[in-house]
Protein backbone atom coordinates (compact mmCIF):
# COMPACT_ATOMS: atom_id res chain seq x y z
CA UNK A 1 0.00 0.00 0.00
CA UNK A 2 0.88 3.20 -0.91
CA UNK A 3 0.84 6.18 1.62
CA UNK A 4 2.93 8.52 0.22
CA UNK A 5 6.01 8.57 3.32
CA UNK A 6 4.80 5.81 5.32
CA UNK A 7 5.05 2.24 5.17
CA UNK A 8 2.62 -0.03 6.24
CA UNK A 9 3.79 -2.69 8.57
CA UNK A 10 1.24 -4.55 9.74
CA UNK A 11 -0.79 -6.31 7.22
CA UNK A 12 -4.71 -7.69 7.54
CA UNK A 13 -5.47 -11.68 8.33
CA UNK A 14 -8.22 -13.24 5.74
CA UNK A 15 -10.02 -16.67 6.00
CA UNK A 16 -13.37 -18.54 5.68
CA UNK A 17 -12.89 -19.67 9.29
CA UNK A 18 -12.71 -17.03 10.94
CA UNK A 19 -10.27 -14.59 12.74
CA UNK A 20 -8.98 -12.58 15.23
CA UNK A 21 -7.57 -8.67 15.65
CA UNK A 22 -5.48 -8.09 18.82
CA UNK A 23 -3.05 -5.32 20.47
CA UNK A 24 -0.65 -8.56 20.90
CA UNK A 25 0.54 -11.41 18.86
CA UNK A 26 -0.27 -14.14 21.14
CA UNK A 27 -3.56 -12.43 22.36
CA UNK A 28 -4.34 -12.96 18.69
CA UNK A 29 -2.64 -16.02 18.08
CA UNK A 30 -5.17 -17.31 21.47
CA UNK A 31 -8.29 -16.54 19.78
CA UNK A 32 -7.42 -18.11 16.57
CA UNK A 33 -6.37 -21.25 18.17
CA UNK A 34 -10.09 -20.81 20.22
CA UNK A 35 -11.54 -20.68 16.49
CA UNK A 36 -9.48 -23.88 15.03
CA UNK A 37 -10.63 -26.23 17.98
CA UNK A 38 -14.05 -25.51 17.15
CA UNK A 39 -14.80 -22.48 19.41
CA UNK A 40 -17.20 -19.13 18.73
CA UNK A 41 -16.54 -15.77 18.12
CA UNK A 42 -17.18 -15.72 22.09
CA UNK A 43 -14.52 -18.13 22.86
CA UNK A 44 -12.05 -17.03 20.78
CA UNK A 45 -12.31 -13.49 21.83
CA UNK A 46 -12.25 -14.64 25.91
CA UNK A 47 -9.44 -16.55 24.96
CA UNK A 48 -7.81 -13.83 23.40
CA UNK A 49 -8.93 -11.07 26.12
CA UNK A 50 -7.72 -13.61 29.55
CA UNK A 51 -4.24 -13.69 27.40
CA UNK A 52 -3.95 -9.58 26.92
CA UNK A 53 -4.56 -9.54 31.07
CA UNK A 54 -1.11 -11.38 30.76
CA UNK A 55 0.95 -10.11 28.56
CA UNK A 56 -0.05 -6.36 28.71
CA UNK A 57 0.21 -5.57 32.01
CA UNK A 58 0.55 -1.73 31.21
CA UNK A 59 -2.81 -1.53 29.32
CA UNK A 60 -4.93 -4.51 31.13
CA UNK A 61 -5.59 -6.30 33.78
CA UNK A 62 -7.75 -9.17 34.77
CA UNK A 63 -8.78 -7.16 37.97
CA UNK A 64 -10.00 -4.74 35.48
CA UNK A 65 -13.22 -3.67 33.65
CA UNK A 66 -14.51 -3.29 30.55
CA UNK A 67 -17.23 -3.68 27.96
CA UNK A 68 -17.95 -6.88 25.34
CA UNK A 69 -20.93 -6.57 22.45
CA UNK A 70 -21.78 -9.76 21.07
CA UNK A 71 -23.60 -10.46 17.62
CA UNK A 72 -25.33 -12.60 15.46
CA UNK A 73 -27.18 -13.40 12.05
CA UNK A 74 -30.60 -12.20 12.85
CA UNK A 75 -30.88 -11.14 16.47
CA UNK A 76 -30.06 -8.32 18.35
CA UNK A 77 -26.68 -7.49 19.35
CA UNK A 78 -26.18 -8.29 22.70
CA UNK A 79 -23.84 -6.00 25.42
CA UNK A 80 -22.24 -7.97 28.32
CA UNK A 81 -21.55 -4.96 30.79
CA UNK A 82 -18.19 -5.02 33.37
CA UNK A 83 -17.36 -1.21 33.08
CA UNK A 84 -15.73 0.15 36.10
CA UNK A 85 -17.46 1.30 39.58
CA UNK A 86 -16.24 3.12 42.63
CA UNK A 87 -16.09 0.68 45.94
CA UNK A 88 -19.32 1.26 47.90
CA UNK A 89 -17.11 3.63 50.40
CA UNK A 90 -15.90 5.77 48.37
CA UNK A 91 -16.85 9.68 49.23
CA UNK A 92 -16.96 13.16 46.51
CA UNK A 93 -14.25 14.87 48.17
CA UNK A 94 -12.02 11.90 48.87
CA UNK A 95 -9.17 13.15 46.84
CA UNK A 96 -7.78 16.61 47.47
CA UNK A 97 -6.99 18.53 44.50
CA UNK A 98 -3.46 19.61 43.98
CA UNK A 99 -3.98 23.24 42.52
CA UNK A 100 -0.52 24.10 42.19
CA UNK A 101 0.14 21.90 39.07
CA UNK A 102 -1.23 21.11 36.04
CA UNK A 103 -4.32 19.15 35.39
CA UNK A 104 -3.04 17.96 31.76
CA UNK A 105 -1.39 14.95 32.71
CA UNK A 106 -1.17 13.27 29.44
CA UNK A 107 -4.76 12.52 28.39
CA UNK A 108 -6.32 14.33 31.17
CA UNK A 109 -7.17 13.75 34.77
CA UNK A 110 -7.63 15.88 37.75
CA UNK A 111 -4.25 16.61 39.56
CA UNK A 112 -4.97 15.50 43.41
CA UNK A 113 -2.35 15.59 46.10
CA UNK A 114 0.12 12.33 45.45
CA UNK A 115 -1.67 11.93 42.31
CA UNK A 116 -3.63 8.99 44.75
CA UNK A 117 -7.22 8.98 42.07
CA UNK A 118 -3.87 7.22 39.44
CA UNK A 119 -1.22 5.52 41.61
CA UNK A 120 -1.90 3.63 44.92
CA UNK A 121 -4.90 1.49 46.11
CA UNK A 122 -7.25 4.27 46.56
CA UNK A 123 -7.09 4.59 42.82
CA UNK A 124 -8.75 1.25 42.29
CA UNK A 125 -12.41 0.25 41.46
CA UNK A 126 -14.36 -2.94 41.65
CA UNK A 127 -12.73 -5.27 39.80
CA UNK A 128 -14.88 -6.73 36.90
CA UNK A 129 -13.04 -8.01 33.91
CA UNK A 130 -13.31 -11.71 35.37
CA UNK A 131 -17.22 -11.74 35.80
CA UNK A 132 -17.54 -10.09 32.66
CA UNK A 133 -15.64 -12.56 30.44
CA UNK A 134 -16.35 -15.45 32.35
CA UNK A 135 -20.37 -14.43 32.16
CA UNK A 136 -20.31 -14.06 27.80
CA UNK A 137 -18.30 -17.39 28.31
CA UNK A 138 -20.51 -18.83 29.94
CA UNK A 139 -23.93 -17.63 28.16
CA UNK A 140 -22.46 -17.82 24.68
CA UNK A 141 -19.59 -19.85 24.13
CA UNK A 142 -19.16 -23.58 23.40
CA UNK A 143 -15.57 -24.93 24.38
CA UNK A 144 -15.10 -26.23 28.30
CA UNK A 145 -13.83 -22.98 30.54
CA UNK A 146 -10.59 -25.10 30.99
CA UNK A 147 -9.65 -24.52 27.39
CA UNK A 148 -10.36 -20.63 27.36
CA UNK A 149 -8.20 -20.18 29.98
CA UNK A 150 -5.56 -22.42 29.21
CA UNK A 151 -3.51 -19.74 27.04
CA UNK A 152 -3.38 -17.29 29.61
CA UNK A 153 -2.15 -19.67 31.87
CA UNK A 154 0.52 -21.15 29.36
CA UNK A 155 1.42 -17.29 29.06
CA UNK A 156 2.00 -16.38 33.16
CA UNK A 157 3.65 -19.52 33.86
CA UNK A 158 6.50 -19.65 30.76
CA UNK A 159 6.10 -16.00 30.27
CA UNK A 160 6.94 -13.71 27.36
CA UNK A 161 9.37 -11.74 26.00
CA UNK A 162 9.30 -8.09 27.11
CA UNK A 163 9.42 -6.02 23.79
CA UNK A 164 10.23 -2.54 22.88
CA UNK A 165 6.94 -1.37 23.72
CA UNK A 166 7.02 -3.42 27.42
CA UNK A 167 10.52 -1.69 28.11
CA UNK A 168 9.43 1.52 27.34
CA UNK A 169 6.21 1.75 29.32
CA UNK A 170 8.41 0.79 32.30
CA UNK A 171 10.53 3.45 31.33
CA UNK A 172 7.95 6.03 31.43
CA UNK A 173 6.77 4.25 34.72
CA UNK A 174 10.17 3.56 36.61
CA UNK A 175 9.36 5.82 39.89
CA UNK A 176 6.30 4.23 40.45
CA UNK A 177 6.75 0.69 39.84
CA UNK A 178 9.93 0.71 41.41
CA UNK A 179 8.12 1.87 44.48
CA UNK A 180 5.62 -1.18 44.31
CA UNK A 181 7.33 -4.56 45.73
CA UNK A 182 5.11 -6.61 43.84
CA UNK A 183 5.54 -4.27 40.32
CA UNK A 184 9.05 -3.98 41.17
CA UNK A 185 9.96 -7.76 41.20
CA UNK A 186 7.66 -8.61 38.06
CA UNK A 187 8.20 -6.43 35.56
CA UNK A 188 11.61 -4.72 36.32
CA UNK A 189 15.51 -6.73 36.23
CA UNK A 190 17.14 -5.36 38.67
CA UNK A 191 14.99 -2.18 39.56
CA UNK A 192 15.49 -1.55 35.73
CA UNK A 193 12.92 -1.69 32.71
CA UNK A 194 13.44 -5.13 31.27
CA UNK A 195 15.76 -5.00 27.99
CA UNK A 196 18.14 -7.35 25.95
CA UNK A 197 21.82 -6.51 26.91
CA UNK A 198 23.41 -4.48 24.49
CA UNK A 199 26.58 -3.09 23.08
CA UNK A 200 26.23 0.38 21.90
CA UNK A 201 23.64 0.24 19.29
CA UNK A 202 23.71 -3.77 19.05
CA UNK A 203 21.47 -6.09 20.67
CA UNK A 204 23.55 -9.12 22.38
CA UNK A 205 21.00 -12.07 22.94
CA UNK A 206 17.02 -12.15 23.86
CA UNK A 207 14.99 -9.71 26.02
CA UNK A 208 13.89 -10.44 29.41
CA UNK A 209 11.06 -12.83 29.69
CA UNK A 210 8.38 -12.09 31.79
CA UNK A 211 7.09 -14.42 34.21
CA UNK A 212 3.81 -14.44 36.68
CA UNK A 213 4.03 -17.55 38.54
CA UNK A 214 1.31 -15.95 40.94
CA UNK A 215 -0.73 -14.34 38.21
CA UNK A 216 -0.69 -18.39 36.71
CA UNK A 217 -2.24 -19.95 40.25
CA UNK A 218 -5.04 -17.34 39.61
CA UNK A 219 -6.23 -18.18 36.70
CA UNK A 220 -5.87 -22.11 37.47
CA UNK A 221 -8.56 -21.30 40.32
CA UNK A 222 -10.59 -19.49 37.49
CA UNK A 223 -10.43 -21.78 35.62
CA UNK A 224 -11.42 -24.68 37.93
CA UNK A 225 -14.15 -23.02 39.83
CA UNK A 226 -15.20 -20.01 37.87
CA UNK A 227 -16.27 -16.79 38.77
CA UNK A 228 -15.70 -18.36 42.30
CA UNK A 229 -12.29 -18.62 42.06
CA UNK A 230 -12.15 -14.92 41.97
CA UNK A 231 -14.59 -13.57 43.90
CA UNK A 232 -14.44 -15.79 47.12
CA UNK A 233 -11.38 -18.04 48.63
CA UNK A 234 -8.02 -17.07 48.36
CA UNK A 235 -7.57 -14.79 45.50
CA UNK A 236 -10.34 -13.01 47.10
CA UNK A 237 -8.88 -12.48 50.28
CA UNK A 238 -5.22 -12.27 49.38
CA UNK A 239 -6.93 -9.21 46.95
CA UNK A 240 -8.42 -7.80 49.76
CA UNK A 241 -5.65 -7.90 52.13
CA UNK A 242 -3.32 -6.09 49.78
CA UNK A 243 -5.97 -3.39 49.39
CA UNK A 244 -6.45 -2.82 53.29
CA UNK A 245 -2.52 -2.74 53.68
CA UNK A 246 -2.54 0.09 51.57
CA UNK A 247 -5.00 2.17 52.86
CA UNK A 248 -7.51 1.23 49.53
CA UNK A 249 -11.29 1.35 50.28
CA UNK A 250 -12.21 -2.07 48.07
CA UNK A 251 -14.13 -4.61 50.70
CA UNK A 252 -15.63 -7.78 50.53
CA UNK A 253 -18.94 -5.88 49.83
CA UNK A 254 -17.91 -4.93 46.37
CA UNK A 255 -17.03 -7.97 45.43
CA UNK A 256 -20.07 -10.22 46.01
CA UNK A 257 -22.01 -6.94 44.16
CA UNK A 258 -20.33 -7.40 40.79
CA UNK A 259 -23.14 -8.54 38.46
CA UNK A 260 -22.29 -8.19 34.76
CA UNK A 261 -25.04 -7.31 33.01
CA UNK A 262 -26.53 -8.92 29.83
CA UNK A 263 -28.87 -7.58 27.64
CA UNK A 264 -29.97 -5.67 23.88
CA UNK A 265 -26.79 -3.16 23.25
CA UNK A 266 -27.68 0.33 22.00
CA UNK A 267 -28.69 0.90 18.49
CA UNK A 268 -28.25 3.57 16.37
CA UNK A 269 -29.22 3.16 12.39
CA UNK A 270 -26.68 5.07 10.59
CA UNK A 271 -26.81 5.02 6.82
CA UNK A 272 -27.44 1.48 5.63
CA UNK A 273 -26.12 -0.18 9.19
CA UNK A 274 -27.12 -0.19 12.47
CA UNK A 275 -24.12 0.50 14.76
CA UNK A 276 -24.70 -1.07 18.51
CA UNK A 277 -22.91 -0.04 21.62
CA UNK A 278 -22.55 -0.05 25.34
CA UNK A 279 -25.55 1.49 27.34
CA UNK A 280 -23.15 1.82 30.47
CA UNK A 281 -21.16 5.74 30.89
CA UNK A 282 -18.41 5.04 28.32
CA UNK A 283 -17.50 6.71 24.92
CA UNK A 284 -20.95 5.03 23.23
CA UNK A 285 -22.83 7.53 23.22
CA UNK A 286 -20.57 10.40 22.57
CA UNK A 287 -19.79 8.12 18.99
CA UNK A 288 -23.56 7.72 18.53
CA UNK A 289 -23.88 11.57 18.90
CA UNK A 290 -20.77 12.20 16.06
CA UNK A 291 -22.57 9.85 13.67
CA UNK A 292 -25.80 11.29 13.74
CA UNK A 293 -24.64 14.88 13.73
CA UNK A 294 -22.61 13.75 10.90
CA UNK A 295 -25.64 11.98 8.84
CA UNK A 296 -27.59 15.31 9.78
CA UNK A 297 -24.77 17.26 8.39
CA UNK A 298 -24.49 15.14 4.84
CA UNK A 299 -27.91 13.40 4.84
CA UNK A 300 -26.97 12.34 1.24
CA UNK A 301 -23.32 12.43 0.03
CA UNK A 302 -20.17 12.88 2.45
CA UNK A 303 -17.61 15.49 1.16
CA UNK A 304 -14.86 13.32 -0.41
CA UNK A 305 -12.15 12.20 1.79
CA UNK A 306 -9.37 15.06 1.72
CA UNK A 307 -11.80 17.73 1.20
CA UNK A 308 -10.61 20.57 3.78
CA UNK A 309 -13.96 21.38 4.51
CA UNK A 310 -14.83 17.40 5.12
CA UNK A 311 -12.05 17.33 7.80
CA UNK A 312 -13.29 20.65 9.64
CA UNK A 313 -16.55 19.58 10.10
CA UNK A 314 -15.47 16.01 11.27
CA UNK A 315 -13.01 18.26 13.42
CA UNK A 316 -16.48 20.64 14.61
CA UNK A 317 -18.89 17.54 14.87
CA UNK A 318 -16.09 16.38 17.85
CA UNK A 319 -15.66 19.35 19.66
CA UNK A 320 -19.51 20.13 20.10
CA UNK A 321 -20.30 16.60 20.89
CA UNK A 322 -17.30 16.55 23.48
CA UNK A 323 -18.38 20.10 25.04
CA UNK A 324 -21.32 18.28 25.86
CA UNK A 325 -19.66 15.18 27.34
CA UNK A 326 -17.79 17.13 29.74
CA UNK A 327 -20.45 18.78 30.80
CA UNK A 328 -23.73 16.23 30.93
CA UNK A 329 -22.42 12.42 31.08
CA UNK A 330 -21.74 10.68 34.48
CA UNK A 331 -23.70 7.44 35.81
CA UNK A 332 -27.43 7.57 34.65
CA UNK A 333 -28.37 5.14 37.27
CA UNK A 334 -27.17 8.02 39.76
CA UNK A 335 -27.62 11.23 37.96
CA UNK A 336 -30.19 12.85 35.08
CA UNK A 337 -28.13 12.35 32.00
CA UNK A 338 -29.48 13.19 28.64
CA UNK A 339 -28.16 10.17 26.75
CA UNK A 340 -30.61 9.47 24.30
CA UNK A 341 -31.59 13.14 23.76
CA UNK A 342 -28.18 13.51 23.09
CA UNK A 343 -27.94 11.41 19.68
CA UNK A 344 -31.34 12.03 18.80
CA UNK A 345 -32.00 13.24 15.02
CA UNK A 346 -34.02 16.58 16.43
CA UNK A 347 -30.60 17.15 18.34
CA UNK A 348 -28.52 16.25 15.57
CA UNK A 349 -29.75 18.76 13.14
CA UNK A 350 -29.64 21.87 16.00
CA UNK A 351 -25.86 20.69 15.36
CA UNK A 352 -25.69 20.39 12.01
CA UNK A 353 -27.32 23.76 11.25
CA UNK A 354 -24.86 25.37 13.75
CA UNK A 355 -22.24 23.98 11.90
CA UNK A 356 -23.15 25.43 8.37
CA UNK A 357 -24.08 28.27 9.54
CA UNK A 358 -20.39 28.34 10.66
CA UNK A 359 -21.05 28.63 14.47
CA UNK A 360 -17.44 28.87 16.09
CA UNK A 361 -17.33 25.42 17.61
CA UNK A 362 -16.61 25.16 21.56
CA UNK A 363 -13.01 25.38 21.39
CA UNK A 364 -11.34 27.19 24.43
CA UNK A 365 -8.52 29.47 22.92
CA UNK A 366 -4.56 29.44 25.02
CA UNK A 367 -4.67 29.53 27.99
CA UNK A 368 -8.12 29.33 28.87
CA UNK A 369 -7.44 25.93 30.64
CA UNK A 370 -8.37 22.51 29.44
CA UNK A 371 -11.68 21.38 28.25
CA UNK A 372 -12.61 18.71 30.48
CA UNK A 373 -12.36 21.35 33.34
CA UNK A 374 -14.00 23.99 31.80
CA UNK A 375 -16.48 22.53 30.07
CA UNK A 376 -17.72 20.62 33.05
CA UNK A 377 -19.30 23.73 34.47
CA UNK A 378 -20.07 25.38 31.51
CA UNK A 379 -22.97 24.45 29.82
CA UNK A 380 -22.51 25.10 25.90
CA UNK A 381 -25.52 23.21 24.62
CA UNK A 382 -29.22 22.50 25.55
CA UNK A 383 -29.82 18.46 24.83
CA UNK A 384 -32.97 18.66 27.19
CA UNK A 385 -35.27 19.52 25.25
CA UNK A 386 -34.76 16.11 22.89
CA UNK A 387 -35.00 14.34 26.27
CA UNK A 388 -37.82 11.64 25.76
CA UNK A 389 -38.91 11.81 29.45
CA UNK A 390 -39.39 15.25 29.30
CA UNK A 391 -36.50 16.07 32.07
CA UNK A 392 -35.24 19.47 33.03
CA UNK A 393 -31.80 20.12 32.65
CA UNK A 394 -29.41 19.62 36.27
CA UNK A 395 -26.85 22.90 37.17
CA UNK A 396 -23.69 21.29 37.24
CA UNK A 397 -20.66 23.91 38.94
CA UNK A 398 -17.90 21.83 39.77
CA UNK A 399 -14.35 23.42 38.92
CA UNK A 400 -12.78 20.69 37.05
CA UNK A 401 -13.90 17.35 35.44
CA UNK A 402 -11.25 14.14 34.92
CA UNK A 403 -11.76 12.13 31.32
CA UNK A 404 -9.88 9.27 31.16
CA UNK A 405 -6.05 8.40 31.33
CA UNK A 406 -4.46 6.04 28.88
CA UNK A 407 -4.30 2.53 29.19
CA UNK A 408 -6.68 -0.03 27.58
CA UNK A 409 -6.62 -2.86 25.12
CA UNK A 410 -9.35 -4.05 22.16
CA UNK A 411 -10.06 -7.50 20.84
CA UNK A 412 -12.04 -7.94 17.77
CA UNK A 413 -13.65 -11.47 16.79
CA UNK A 414 -15.27 -12.95 13.89
CA UNK A 415 -15.83 -17.15 13.11
CA UNK A 416 -16.96 -18.85 10.23
CA UNK A 417 -20.87 -18.75 10.88
CA UNK A 418 -21.07 -14.94 11.13
CA UNK A 419 -20.88 -14.55 14.83
CA UNK A 420 -18.42 -11.18 15.66
CA UNK A 421 -17.46 -10.04 19.10
CA UNK A 422 -15.98 -6.31 20.22
CA UNK A 423 -14.32 -6.31 23.33
CA UNK A 424 -12.48 -3.53 25.15
CA UNK A 425 -10.99 -3.56 28.85
CA UNK A 426 -8.79 -1.96 30.39
CA UNK A 427 -6.31 -0.98 33.71
CA UNK A 428 -7.97 2.32 33.22
CA UNK A 429 -3.88 3.80 33.39
CA UNK A 430 -0.70 2.55 32.11
CA UNK A 431 0.33 -0.07 34.17
CA UNK A 432 -3.02 0.56 36.10
CA UNK A 433 -2.32 1.66 40.09
CA UNK A 434 0.83 0.65 40.33
CA UNK A 435 0.10 -1.98 42.49
CA UNK A 436 0.76 -5.68 41.78
CA UNK A 437 -0.63 -7.74 44.47
CA UNK A 438 1.64 -9.77 45.65
CA UNK A 439 -0.61 -12.52 47.04
CA UNK A 440 -2.77 -13.50 43.68
CA UNK A 441 -0.08 -11.08 40.86
CA UNK A 442 -3.24 -9.45 39.80
CA UNK A 443 -2.72 -5.65 38.73
CA UNK A 444 -5.01 -3.06 40.71
CA UNK A 445 -6.77 -0.62 38.03
CA UNK A 446 -6.87 3.25 38.46
CA UNK A 447 -10.62 3.44 38.02
CA UNK A 448 -11.16 6.21 40.45
CA UNK A 449 -8.67 8.38 37.68
CA UNK A 450 -12.35 8.27 35.20
CA UNK A 451 -14.13 10.61 37.63
CA UNK A 452 -14.24 13.96 38.16
CA UNK A 453 -12.25 14.39 41.69
CA UNK A 454 -14.49 17.83 42.71
CA UNK A 455 -17.90 17.32 43.86
CA UNK A 456 -20.17 19.03 41.83
CA UNK A 457 -19.79 17.06 38.77
CA UNK A 458 -22.02 14.95 36.58
CA UNK A 459 -19.16 12.76 37.05
CA UNK A 460 -18.05 13.09 40.49
CA UNK A 461 -17.28 10.41 42.88
CA UNK A 462 -19.85 8.02 44.66
CA UNK A 463 -19.71 5.25 46.37
CA UNK A 464 -21.17 2.50 44.25
CA UNK A 465 -20.98 4.71 41.04
CA UNK A 466 -19.69 4.15 37.54
CA UNK A 467 -17.40 6.65 36.24
CA UNK A 468 -17.39 8.18 32.81
CA UNK A 469 -14.75 5.70 30.79
CA UNK A 470 -13.58 6.11 27.15
CA UNK A 471 -13.78 2.11 26.17
CA UNK A 472 -16.08 2.61 22.89
CA UNK A 473 -16.40 -0.78 21.39
CA UNK A 474 -18.40 -0.95 18.19
CA UNK A 475 -20.76 -4.20 16.51
CA UNK A 476 -21.95 -2.83 13.16
CA UNK A 477 -24.72 -5.41 11.51
CA UNK A 478 -26.48 -4.73 7.91
CA UNK A 479 -29.36 -6.64 6.61
CA UNK A 480 -29.33 -8.09 10.08
CA UNK A 481 -25.79 -9.84 10.24
CA UNK A 482 -22.92 -8.81 11.93
CA UNK A 483 -20.53 -6.92 9.43
CA UNK A 484 -18.01 -5.51 11.84
CA UNK A 485 -16.08 -5.43 15.54
CA UNK A 486 -14.82 -2.44 15.90
CA UNK A 487 -12.73 -1.03 18.81
CA UNK A 488 -9.37 0.81 20.03
CA UNK A 489 -7.20 1.45 22.83
CA UNK A 490 -6.42 5.12 23.27
CA UNK A 491 -7.79 6.80 25.77
CA UNK A 492 -10.29 9.84 24.88
CA UNK A 493 -9.56 9.46 21.67
CA UNK A 494 -10.57 6.02 20.96
CA UNK A 495 -13.53 8.11 20.11
CA UNK A 496 -12.79 9.73 17.24
CA UNK A 497 -10.87 6.76 15.88
CA UNK A 498 -13.87 4.55 16.25
CA UNK A 499 -15.92 7.34 14.43
CA UNK A 500 -13.52 7.49 11.46
CA UNK A 501 -13.20 4.04 11.00
CA UNK A 502 -16.65 3.47 10.38
CA UNK A 503 -17.18 6.13 7.99
CA UNK A 504 -14.47 4.79 6.11
CA UNK A 505 -15.97 1.22 5.91
CA UNK A 506 -19.99 2.93 5.73
CA UNK A 507 -19.19 5.76 3.25
CA UNK A 508 -16.54 5.47 1.62
CA UNK A 509 -16.75 1.28 1.23
CA UNK A 510 -13.60 0.95 2.19
CA UNK A 511 -12.19 -2.52 2.75
CA UNK A 512 -10.39 -3.49 6.41
CA UNK A 513 -6.53 -2.64 5.40
CA UNK A 514 -7.38 0.56 3.65
CA UNK A 515 -10.40 1.62 6.79
CA UNK A 516 -7.25 1.11 9.34
CA UNK A 517 -4.61 2.77 7.48
CA UNK A 518 -6.28 6.06 6.00
CA UNK A 519 -5.64 9.16 8.01
CA UNK A 520 -7.39 10.69 10.87
CA UNK A 521 -7.35 13.24 12.79
CA UNK A 522 -8.52 13.88 16.72
CA UNK A 523 -10.33 17.06 18.08
CA UNK A 524 -11.34 15.63 21.48
CA UNK A 525 -9.44 18.67 23.59
CA UNK A 526 -8.04 22.38 22.21
CA UNK A 527 -5.94 21.21 19.79
CA UNK A 528 -6.34 19.34 16.34
CA UNK A 529 -4.36 16.37 16.55
CA UNK A 530 -3.87 14.95 12.57
CA UNK A 531 -1.72 12.53 10.80
CA UNK A 532 0.64 13.70 9.14
CA UNK A 533 -0.59 12.47 5.70
CA UNK A 534 -3.59 15.06 6.84
CA UNK A 535 -1.08 18.18 6.68
CA UNK A 536 -1.91 19.67 2.50
CA UNK A 537 -5.95 18.92 3.40
CA UNK A 538 -5.87 20.73 6.73
CA UNK A 539 -8.59 23.56 6.64
CA UNK A 540 -7.38 26.73 8.35
CA UNK A 541 -8.35 26.81 12.09
CA UNK A 542 -8.33 29.38 14.92
CA UNK A 543 -6.66 26.20 17.50
CA UNK A 544 -3.11 24.55 17.80
CA UNK A 545 -2.81 21.97 15.25
CA UNK A 546 -0.36 18.88 16.15
CA UNK A 547 0.90 16.21 13.27
CA UNK A 548 1.66 13.22 14.14
CA UNK A 549 4.10 11.12 12.17
CA UNK A 550 2.72 7.70 12.70
CA UNK A 551 5.25 5.14 11.43
CA UNK A 552 7.59 7.10 13.17
CA UNK A 553 5.34 6.67 16.82
CA UNK A 554 4.50 3.31 16.63
CA UNK A 555 3.74 3.82 20.58
CA UNK A 556 2.09 6.86 20.97
CA UNK A 557 -1.56 6.60 21.12
CA UNK A 558 -2.30 10.47 19.85
CA UNK A 559 -5.05 8.83 17.22
CA UNK A 560 -5.68 5.54 18.90
CA UNK A 561 -5.11 2.60 17.72
CA UNK A 562 -8.11 0.72 16.14
CA UNK A 563 -8.77 -3.13 15.99
CA UNK A 564 -11.22 -4.63 13.61
CA UNK A 565 -12.72 -7.78 12.33
CA UNK A 566 -15.18 -7.30 9.56
CA UNK A 567 -17.18 -9.60 6.93
CA UNK A 568 -15.08 -9.42 3.79
CA UNK A 569 -16.93 -11.00 0.29
CA UNK A 570 -18.60 -14.26 0.24
CA UNK A 571 -17.74 -16.58 3.24
CA UNK A 572 -14.29 -14.47 3.60
CA UNK A 573 -13.49 -13.15 6.98
CA UNK A 574 -11.18 -10.02 7.52
CA UNK A 575 -9.25 -8.71 10.59
CA UNK A 576 -6.15 -5.99 11.23
CA UNK A 577 -4.93 -3.45 13.37
CA UNK A 578 -3.68 0.00 12.98
CA UNK A 579 -0.77 -0.64 10.78
CA UNK A 580 1.51 1.19 12.20
CA UNK A 581 0.98 0.12 16.09
CA UNK A 582 1.81 -3.23 17.99
CA UNK A 583 -1.01 -5.27 17.31
CA UNK A 584 -1.91 -8.62 15.20
CA UNK A 585 -4.16 -10.51 13.28
CA UNK A 586 -4.38 -14.18 12.48
CA UNK A 587 -7.15 -16.05 10.26
CA UNK A 588 -7.26 -19.48 11.11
Amino acid sequence: MNLARQQVWRTVATGTGGAVAAARQRSADAGAQALSDGGNAVDAAVAAALVAGVVEPMETTLAGSGFLLYGRQGQDTVSVEFGPRAPLAAQPAMFTIDAARSSDRGLGVSTVVDDENVTGAKACGVPATVAGLLTAHQRFGVLPRARICAPAIAAAYDGFPADGYFALEALANLAELRADAGARETYLVAGDPPTAPHLGTATLGASPVIRQPRLGRTLELIAERGADGFYRGEVADGLLRTVAERDGLLAAEDLAAVEPTVGAARRLPFRDVDVWVPHAPSGAVTELQMLHTWQALHPDQPPVHDDPLRLRQLAEVSWHAFADRYHWLGDPDMVAVPEQALYSGGYAAELADLIRAGAAPPVLPAGAGFPWEVFAGRTVHDPWAHDPMGRSAPSWQPAGATPSPAGTTHVSTMDAAGGAVSITHTAANHWGAKVLCPRTGLALDAAMGWFNARPGAANSIAGGKRPLANMGPVLLTRAGAPYAALGAPGGRRIINAVVQVILNLVERAMDAESALAAPRLDASGSQLVASERHAEQLPELDVPVRLVNEQHEPYGYELARPVLAMRATGNEVVAGTDPFSTGAAVAP
